[in-house]
């Protein structure tokens, strides 16, 4: 099978919408993310629900903001992000369901709605991060590149990388700070 020029077909698809070049990338990446999302949904059916909704909104965002320079970083990135976005989902059902099944008979907190309450609390800590921020986070947190694989990533010093993750890092220290302060008024604010 002859090597493709993925940035040549996204380049088609972003400049000239056109329509071929995204069936072959289409074409190209559905497999191997089905598979990855597999790994990480709860089905396949759900996998390949994930990636087509994934392939869905990069067709309809193709103009929007800036382009995507890192295509196959991209795709695996947002399919990452929905697969987790899916379980979060799920589990937020399953406990309404438990919760309707089961209404508590005190004000007490079950330990894993409070957990979830908090993951919720730091993805919009995440997501209210400057974008430069949020996608160095991702890269090295959540993804576990190395710094300076980010900078070459990124194009930028490794420096602006160490300062921007310091940056993002104490923004969410923060925020759980918050969170813990709302969640229990008992513990003292500085």
């Amino acid at each position: 099978m002859p090597a493709i020029d993925l940035q040549a077909l996204w380049d088609a698809v972003y400049r000239a919408d056109d329509q071929q070049s995204f069936r072959e990338l289409f074409n190209h990446f559905y497999t191997r993310l089905v598979r990855f999302a597999t790994d990480l949904a709860t089905s396949r059916e759900a996998a390949e629900e994930i990636v087509s909704d994934v392939f869905v909104q990069l067709w309809k965002n193709r103009r929007e903001g800036e382009p995507v320079l890192y295509l196959k970083t991209y795709l695996y990135t947002a399919v990452r992000n929905r697969c987790y976005n899916h379980h979060r989902d799920e589990e937020k059902h399953q406990w309404l369901e438990l919760e309707a099944e089961n209404a508590p008979l005190s004000g007490d907190v079950h330990p894993q709605l409070e957990w979830k309450e908090m993951q919720q609390w730091l993805d919009k800590a995440v997501a209210n991060l400057s974008p430069q921020g949020r996608t160095i986070f991702r890269l090295i947190r959540e993804e576990g590149f190395k710094y300076k694989e980010v900078a070459a990533l990124l194009e930028i010093s490794p420096r602006t990388v160490e300062t921007q993750l310091v940056r993002a890092t104490s923004r969410l220290r923060e925020a759980l700070q918050q969170y813990s302060r709302d969640f229990d008024p008992k513990i003292p604010t500085r």
